[in-house]
């Protein structure tokens, strides 16, 4: 796949999740629940409709692998630095990386902690502040 094919995945994925969120966001319905990898254990999240102002308190960075090609380990889609009962973990405030589309999506299939990732291979998303708070998922790994 081109990389710009494969930029242009990752952006219409993105795109995707946005469109179908936010109606069941506005109307009540059940909200996504995108499973995240951190330090080896697998979490789901909760998106829930608020943004913040990064200036005003802390936050995690939050990793995107490759969407359309399965994603980190398990094909979750994300990685964190940090989870509930972390002493730095700020709550299910999240900064966003995104993965370039000049990164070997392939190298992260196994991926389930930071330290797995070449942090030279994410973009860091500038304007794109969340917050998802973790959920611990039973019989994990």
């Amino acid at each position: 796949m081109s990389r710009l094919r494969l930029l242009t995945v990752v952006a219409l994925a993105f795109s995707m999740l946005a469109v179908t969120a936010a109606p069941a966001l506005a109307q009540g319905g059940p909200r996504p629940r995108p499973q995240t990898w951190v330090d080896g254990e697998l979490f789901n999240g909760v998106v829930t409709p608020a943004t913040f102002d990064p200036a005003n308190g802390n936050f995690d960075e939050l990793y995107a692998g490759c969407a359309g090609v399965g994603g980190f380990k398990n094909g979750a889609p994300l990685i964190s630095e940090s989870k509930p009962g972390d002493q730095d973990y700020n709550g299910g405030r999240w900064h966003e990386n995104l993965i370039k589309s000049t990164a070997l999506c392939a190298q992260y299939a196994g991926a389930d902690r930071v330290e797995d990732l070449d942090l030279n291979d994410f973009v860091l998303n500038g304007t794109n502040y969340f917050e998802c708070p973790l959920l611990p998922r039973r019989g994990n790994n």
